[in-house]
């Protein structure tokens, strides 16, 4: 053990910059996190885990920094640097309690455990209440029982003229690190795993496997610190920091507390940065939640359009058709009869037209996520709803699984393309190809209907068709798909989808 304590006094400066190294770009990186926009409870508390990382960096940068400049500035200055940095230390502390408090207030549910305490308002005053207390006990201490003790100058980078300012100062150096290790890093670090596993569980659908799984590796990590961290100080004159300290872990393992504290920090800061994934997730769905919207307005409006220049104009002429019947019905019989039954032929047409419009709504929630399953059901609807004859064939040795936004896409399309059969091609059969590759699901739908002149923009003379077509090309970006239509008038049309997928291989 000896050769191994020898290496690291040797090397004190490295270990010393990459333990304040590690905190500052945990702090850092969570800082330059953009989420003001986010509406998980994380966000909220992040601010306090960055704070904690930058002024904890810079506390700990001073055992390396303030006995270089103690060469170079007047002990005085020396003094009150150190000073600054025992203040430091419980102020980052309290940040990291701030966090853990925010954590179990942000994530509070009705039933869980601590349901009174995380919901009051004062809870938020816990750290600095704490804080306080470290400022009385630490003069108390250092005035009473540690009055005349002089710290272990051992965690300073060791200088000749660091010694002077460290024990001018005094006691209150070791008082200070006990007491703000025991009174906010430790349970700060335990708040801190309870907040953590709480957010995991309440994050929901925005929670990847990995983010879940960073999240758990964080609190395993800040429960190690609480250890490290939060009970093992510097040397003091009274229990148990006279036996359990940094100077004692050393003499036993060989290896200083900071590397055990510099190697956790790191497990600390990967899966915190590895966890704000989630943020990015968040605003995947957001953006996915915005096109979606977007695209059902744009139905919406099309579907208006439609019922108001398609059916309810239709029904206002029958109702004039049955005014002028009634009218005619004691002078015209003949005539009223007539009338009548172009009226009943308008009507069957109205109805026909009704049912096509309840065909191309009924999309509901997809529940199923196999392409082939979303195309068999639409074509089941279209086939109970017409006569149209149906020749459906599948092949590939892989099944296409789709995420629930390609599912909801895919059957938007499809009902699309069959709504168009059903409305504009007269088609009196349609097939239906289905084939599916590693990775790639291919779709082919052709029928003999009336077709359309592909070439004219896609159909601007059927304004219904052309905001079809438009829609389907949309859904088929939205799919990253390779998306076309081949038709011309009198030869029915050919519409082809190949879309990336996800693919199990089918059971032999």
């Amino acid at each position: 053990m000896e050769w191994l304590a020898e290496l690291f006094e040797t090397n004190r400066i490295i270990v010393l910059s990459i333990y304040g190294q590690v905190f500052f770009v945990l702090g850092l990186a969570v800082a330059l996190q953009s989420r003001q926009r986010s509406e998980l409870p994380l966000a909220r508390a992040l601010v306090w885990l960055a704070g904690f990382g930058l002024v904890h960096g810079f506390m700990e940068w001073g055992y390396l920094f303030v006995p270089i400049q103690a060469g170079f500035l007047p002990q005085a200055v020396i003094e009150l640097l150190l000073v600054l940095q025992l203040v430091m230390k419980p102020i980052s502390f309290a940040l990291l309690f701030q966090f853990g408090v925010e954590l179990l207030i942000s994530t509070r549910q009705p039933g869980s455990e601590l349901p009174r305490i995380a919901g009051q308002p004062w809870l938020r005053l816990v750290p600095a209440a704490v804080g306080g207390l470290w400022i009385v006990g630490t003069i108390a201490l250092s005035t009473t029982v540690a009055a005349g003790f002089s710290p272990d100058p051992s965690p300073w980078l060791p200088t000749a003229e660091i010694g002077p300012a460290i024990a001018e100062v005094g006691s209150p150096l070791a008082i200070g690190d006990v007491l703000s290790r025991f009174l906010l890093a430790l349970p700060a670090s335990v708040v801190v795993v309870i907040g953590l596993r709480r957010t995991s569980r309440s994050l929901g659908p925005v929670a990847s496997p990995g983010v879940t799984t960073a999240l758990a590796a964080a609190a395993a990590a800040f429960g190690v610190y609480a250890v490290l961290g939060g009970m093992i100080p510097m040397e003091a004159p009274f229990p148990p920091a006279s036996v359990l300290n940094a100077e004692a872990v050393f003499g036993t393992l060989g290896v200083p507390i900071e590397v055990l504290r510099s190697a956790t920090g790191l497990a600390i800061a990967l899966a915190v940065i590895r966890s704000l994934e989630l943020f990015e997730r968040e605003t995947d769905r957001a953006l996915a939640d915005a096109r979606r919207r977007e695209l059902l307005a744009r139905e919406r409006e099309r579907i208006g359009r439609d019922l108001h220049d398609g059916i309810i104009q239709s029904i206002y002429a029958a109702g004039l058709h049955l005014e002028q019947a009634s009218a005619e019905i004691g002078q015209e019989p003949d005539a009223s009869r007539q009338r009548l039954g172009t009226v009943m032929a308008e009507l069957n047409r109205i109805t026909s037209e009704i049912r096509s419009t309840i065909f191309d709504l009924r999309s509901g929630e997809m529940e199923v996520r196999d392409a082939e399953a979303i195309v068999l059901a639409v074509a089941d609807e279209l086939q109970t709803h017409t006569l149209v004859k149906l020749d459906i064939e599948s092949e590939g040795r892989y099944r296409p699984r789709l995420r629930p936004e390609q599912a909801e896409q895919l059957h938007h399309l499809v009902t699309e393309a069959f709504s168009n059969i059903l409305r504009h091609a007269h088609a009196t059969r349609v097939a239906v190809r289905m084939a599916c590759a590693r990775r790639s699901f291919t779709l082919e739908i052709r029928d003999d209907g009336a077709g359309f002149d592909a070439t004219s923009a896609g159909g601007r003379g059927r304004r219904g068709r052309a905001q079809g077509l438009a829609n389907m090309r949309r859904r088929a970006e939205l799919l990253d798909a390779a998306f076309e239509i081949e038709s011309a008038p009198g030869h029915g049309t050919r519409l082809s989808l190949t879309m990336p997928v996800a693919t199990a291989r089918r059971p032999t």
